[in-house]
């Protein structure tokens, strides 16, 4: 047997304690180190946020600067005397120089011009424009867009460029410019740091003192300027700005005690803003922690470090001896390595330690490892070669698992879990060591699990079978996803049946489909269900009650007063309360009862086998509950309450439409008594003969719509300058089977109440347009008014409708004016703007007719999309002798073309109101003046005496 190689030796003592040493300095040694990279880490998180809120902060109080401005300059126009045209400049400057003195203390506005584009006629007063800010007039006047632009030509202004608006092209420019030195003041007094303006220009007088550059610019402005300037001169020092410019526009210095922080502007290329905060005192705090924990650290060492190599040294000499005869075994020299460890012979009397059995397990192991070592030798060769191939394969399988974006689980007999991919462990928070081996029924809710449970014990008897189930499926945190199941089951070597569950995730197409069927059943508003799920509830219980025999009972409510709140108040606290009532109404209705909103501040409530005692028992708690509403607004406070109209059903086999016209009948008559009560639809009142009536009318609505017996007149529309006809509105007639005519107030209130008003806007909007298309192959340039009742706004089928008629018929999109009553139009003011935009969009233009007899009609007028106002025929009929009806008109006209909006005066009658209206500038004429309706259009001008 050879010898042993005699190399040099290093004692272990040494070794494991300069290694553990070493490892508790490293250890140690990386504390102060994450501390510090910490510390430095949330200061940087830190600093950025205050740099992004600073910036914010800046660009939010420049902002609010201009749209202030932009007000104080609406408000300058609209008090400013006269028309604005280009014959009227001088009234836009005689209003700018009557406020200079308000607008110079009060608002800090140092210039203020109004500029005339085409002729550069200009009035004003201030300092001269810079050029930089003329440059921008032909942008305002082409865009028609407010601009607002910061220069530093003299002095750091901010200038707000606001086109004025009139008939004809705008061509008309408002300037104001005013100081940004209190921005900058109340930014620094907020936020408590210094910002400076830098840009290309220099006005030594506006800064009263030397001009300073930074980069080749000018610092036109800085807070603290005796702390700050200093350190921009040094920041200049260190950077340029294209480098500053490439790698962030955030500069922190270590040599510097302040932090930068450069803002662009939007849209002003020689302007820069630069923010600059002190951070020294943070730089400081953190530097400190970070040279506390090295002192802690460095004690550490030197502690943990000469305790490891105290109490290592005597065990490791023994452990030495064992070190030096194991290698023998790995040289397969067994004798020499039982000749050198030795064991204790007297280890018997006294206790072993771990030392004493390694000496012995190692002196045992060389005669085993002896023994063995040539049987071991020969399966090894086979073994390798078998645990490659297996390797393989099952990192194979593995991989093509864990790419799946599917959870695949394998479960045993008990339902344990086998396997568990990587897309599970994702979906359900658990890495597949904690979990294998663990039941699955966590991972289910108690409701789905014995349905579950059930098909995976059906599963284990049936090798063949598969099972598909959609579950609800329980993360760790609680998170519940929806998960499609495709369950089988396997059948393995050992011949146990295991289970394959594969789950796809549907969570989000399941969550997707619950909000379209909500949103399509339901008022987003109130969350109460809507109309269309009302009736579709309604028809089921309808027909139950029929079938069965049952009783029960509706309930119409509508709010009293509520147009008035909501027109004084405004819709966002009209909204406010419908809420509020849609909230009593669940709370005191039964679980079974059905409560929906109708529309506007119509609700409804089905009671289902209820008599009329339950009825006006809950006809009461409603009254109580909106009485006790405690709503108020800018310290008015507001009394609600409503009228119900009750009807049992079924009732004569009336249908849901019928019975819901019942109820809308039954409400009126209890408003009619004083309103805050309830009335009993009966056929034995009043309202039998107005049934009858409107059945009648109903069939002879149908008829003429099924027979062809609706037409439109038409009215002529004169220009009054020009006394020729512009346009025409289409008035529709019904004509019945006695051949007789009838006017559309007798018979559009039965069709609005049966539903059949739809119809009639439909055939309304395509006479109208076939109409248009005739004239234009006529090559007549005439264009047409139509009607729309006040359900076209709610009309889903109108716009796509109008569409198809358009192109159908190849007409022209811009000859259709549409009319809505004010009524109907602001019944619901987001709807009806939404639907006009959309047919503005295709070329329409909308009227708005009965102006004036609202109660906020100027607030609508701006709010709604309309070109022409038709003054209501109540002020023209009396106008030459009311000079109240007169100063309305010219007021109403004032503001319309104020707006860039037309005026057509209605019930013009004679030649008097027609001079009259032309003096008071309206544009438009009709009545019987002008023209009666007829079936044809006129053949030439108006006849006028």
């Amino acid at each position: 047997m050879d010898k042993p190689i005699n190399n040099p030796v290093f004692s272990l003592k040494w070794k494991a304690g300069l290694f553990f040493g070493g490892l508790v300095f490293i250890f140690l040694s990386s504390f102060p180190l994450m501390v510090h990279w910490n510390m430095q880490q949330r200061f940087e998180l830190f600093r950025l946020e205050i740099q992004q809120q600073y910036q914010q902060q800046l660009f939010g109080q420049l902002k609010t600067g201009s749209e202030e401005l932009q007000r104080l300059a609406e408000f300058i126009l609209a008090f400013s005397p006269g028309d604005i045209d280009s014959n009227k400049l001088s009234n836009i400057e005689q209003a700018l120089t009557n406020h200079r003195s308000e607008l110079e203390l009060h608002w800090n506005v140092t210039q203020a011009w109004i500029i005339d584009f085409p002729t550069q006629k200009s009035g004003g007063w201030g300092q001269p424009l810079p050029n930089t800010i003329k440059a921008l007039i032909p942008l305002t006047i082409k865009t028609e867009k407010a601009h607002s632009y910061i220069n530093c030509y003299q002095g750091c202004q901010q200038y707000l460029l606001l086109p004025i608006l009139s008939e004809a092209a705008t061509r008309h420019v408002l300037i104001l410019g005013y100081n940004i030195s209190n921005t900058l003041l109340a930014f620094q007094s907020q936020t408590g740091a210094d910002v400076a303006v830098i840009s290309n220009d220099s006005d030594e007088h506006a800064l009263r003192r030397k001009d300073t550059q930074l980069w080749g610019k000018h610092i036109n402005a800085l807070t603290s300027f005796s702390d700050n300037i200093d350190f921009l001169q040094q920041l200049a020092k260190y950077y340029n700005f294209d480098s500053i410019d490439e790698h962030g526009l955030l500069v922190r210095d270590k040599r510097l005690p302040v932090e930068f922080q450069i803002i662009k502007i939007d849209n002003v290329d020689d302007v820069l803003l630069l923010i600059i905060d002190d951070i020294h005192h943070q730089q400081e705090a953190i530097l400190d922690v970070t040279y506390r924990s090295i002192v802690i650290s460095l004690l550490g060492v030197i502690l943990i470090g000469g305790s490891i190599f105290f109490f290592l040294s005597a065990p490791l000499r023994r452990l030495s001896s064992v070190s030096r005869a194991l290698p023998l075994l790995g040289q397969k020299q067994y004798a020499s390595a039982r000749k050198l460890i030795n064991p204790n012979p007297d280890q018997k009397h006294r206790r072993l330690d771990e030392l004493d059995l390694l000496e012995d397990s190692s002196y045992a192991l060389s005669s085993q490892l002896e023994g063995m070592e040539q049987a071991i030798k020969e399966r090894t060769d086979s073994l390798n070669l078998r645990t490659v191939e297996l390797r393989d394969e099952r990192d194979f399988v593995k991989n093509l698992i864990d790419t799946a974006q599917l959870m695949i689980i394998t479960l045993d007999k008990q339902c344990k879990i086998i396997s568990f991919n990587q897309f599970s462990e994702q979906m359900t928070g658990c890495s597949e060591q904690d979990v294998v081996g663990t039941a699955i029924q966590p991972f289910f809710n108690a409701q789905q699990w014995d349905n579950v449970h059930a098909t995976l014990n059906e599963l284990t008897h049936s090798h063949l079978a598969v099972s598909q189930l959609e579950t609800d499926f329980i993360h760790k945190n609680g998170d519940v996803r929806v998960i499609s199941w495709l369950h089988s089951s396997l059948t393995v070597a050992n011949d146990d049946a295991v289970i394959l569950s594969v789950g796809l995730d549907v969570t989000d197409k399941k969550r997707s489909e619950e909000q379209m069927l909500w949103m399509a059943n339901h008022d987003a508003l109130t969350e109460l269900y809507n109309r269309r799920k009302f009736n579709s509830d309604f028809k089921k219980l309808l027909n139950q009650a029929q079938r069965y025999k049952r009783e029960g009972m509706l309930l119409f409510l509508d709010l009293d007063q509520f147009k008035d709140i909501n027109d004084s108040c405004g819709h966002n606290v009209g909204d406010q309360l419908l809420q509020r009532v849609a909230q009593s109404l669940l709370a005191i209705s039964r679980s079974t009862d059905i409560v929906a909103r109708l529309g506007g501040d119509e609700f409804a409530i089905i009671l289902p086998e209820t008599d009329l005692h339950g009825a006006i028992t809950l006809c009461e708690k409603i009254t109580d509950s909106l009485k006790n509403i405690d709503f108020s607004h800018e310290q008015a406070r507001y009394t609600i309450s409503c009228s119900i109209g009750i009807t049992k059903f079924p009732l004569n086999n009336l249908t849901v439409d019928e019975l819901v016209s019942n109820a809308d009948m039954a409400m009126y008559q209890a408003k009619s008594k004083g309103k805050n009560t309830w009335h009993l639809f009966t056929f034995d009142d009043m309202a039998r003969t107005e049934l009858k009536a409107r059945v009648k009318w109903k069939q002879k609505i149908v008829d003429a719509l099924n027979h062809n017996r609706f037409q439109l007149f038409y009215q002529p529309i004169m220009h009054i300058q020009s006394r020729t006809v512009s346009h025409y509105e289409a008035l529709l007639r019904m004509w019945d089977d006695n051949d007789q005519l009838h006017l559309p107030g007798l018979f559009i209130q039965v069709a609005e109440q049966t539903g059949l008003i739809h119809r009639i806007d439909h055939y309304v909007l395509e006479q109208g347009v076939a109409k248009i298309a005739e004239q234009n192959l006529q090559h007549q340039d005439i264009s047409l008014s139509l009607n729309l009742s006040g359900h076209a706004v709610v009309d889903p089928e109108l716009q796509p409708l109008l569409e198809h008629l358009i192109t159908q018929y190849g007409a022209q999109a811009d000859k259709l004016i549409f009319e809505l009553t004010e009524t109907a139009a602001v019944a619901d003011i987001p709807q009806a703007r939404e639907l006009m935009q959309e047919l503005i969009r295709l070329g329409c233009r909308f009227s708005i007719d009965d102006f004036g007899t609202g109660f906020a009609s100027f607030r609508y007028l701006r709010e709604l999309p309309v070109s022409l106002v038709k003054i209501d025929g109540s002020f023209i009929t009396h106008i030459t002798e009311n000079e109240d009806d007169r100063l309305f008109v010219q007021a109403l006209v004032t503001i319309a073309k104020g707006m860039g909006k037309q005026t057509i005066a209605e019930f013009v009658e004679n030649a008097e109101t027609l001079a009259l209206l032309e003096t008071l500038g309206v544009d438009y004429a009709q009545g019987y003046y002008i023209g009666k309706p007829q079936p044809e259009l006129l053949s030439g001008p108006p006849e006028l005496d």
